[in-house]
């Protein structure tokens, strides 16, 4: 009778700490933090492609989720919860207001935001029309995302597209540099043709915007030179891309 005792105290307290380890564990995914996505945001002017010193507000999903971006070396930095998302408003004298949706898990490493100069009165034109004149002072990069297994542009990369080609067809002194990349799913000889197609597919519409062949090179590189892990769809998407580089 004394061992039964001992054997059903014993049993009780294992099972008393296995229920406190369950416990534990459930208060400790209550405490977890979610993960924080590092964000960073250039702002353009549409017409010019230079710098813009703005007024930067981000707003979760919750109001009291007000983010005001940090400022350094012409980029504007901020984090936010990897599943959420939130509304950015970009605020700057002389430029229209833009207010954008945005997503943390389906933004690039670095977003470029274009602003549209605010028109005037007296003249009827913009803030900056004599781009034909301006001297480029540094180079511009910028991304362009695609389809999965195709040299179709995501709708995003084709407005930005755009402005880019409206750009260099005022500015004929630039040189247009393209470098066409894969993410790791398929065939790696595939790949590589893959990303020649896209380099081709934005040549080509540039070309179609009467800039000059001889101002465009386009390098394929196919998977091997990755910006993120190709671990998960939200990294392979930053993959799937074309590096254009606009060289004064």
């Amino acid at each position: 009778m004394k061992t039964f005792t001992i054997a059903l105290l014993l049993a009780i307290a294992g099972f008393s700490a296995r229920a406190q380890q369950s416990t534990d564990m459930a208060m400790n995914r209550d405490k977890i933090i979610p993960q924080r996505t590092r964000i960073a945001v250039r702002v353009l002017d549409k017409y010019t492609l230079q710098p813009i010193q703005a007024t930067i507000m981000v707003v979760g999903q919750r109001p009291e989720d007000l983010v005001v971006p940090i400022y350094e070396d012409g980029i504007y930095q901020f984090k936010m919860s990897a599943r959420d998302m939130g509304v950015i408003s970009i605020h700057a004298n002389g430029y229209q207001t833009l207010s954008e949706v945005i997503a943390a898990r389906s933004l690039r490493p670095t977003k470029i935001f274009y602003l549209t100069p605010i028109e005037n009165g007296n003249s009827g034109k913009t803030a900056a029309v004599a781009t034909s004149e301006l001297d480029l002072k540094e180079e511009i990069e910028t991304i362009l995302l695609f389809t999965q297994s195709e040299p179709d542009l995501l709708p995003e990369s084709n407005y930005e597209l755009e402005i880019l080609a409206d750009y260099l067809v005022r500015n004929t002194a630039p040189r247009i540099e393209l470098s066409g990349h894969t993410d790791d799913v398929g065939d790696p000889r595939k790949n590589l043709l893959l990303s020649f197609d896209r380099v081709d597919e934005v040549k080509k519409y540039l070309v179609s915007r009467r800039i000059e062949n001889t101002r465009i090179r386009g390098k394929a590189f196919g998977s091997g030179l990755p910006v993120a892990p190709n671990d998960c769809e939200a990294n392979r998407r930053l993959n799937r891309r074309v590096e254009i580089r606009i060289v004064p």
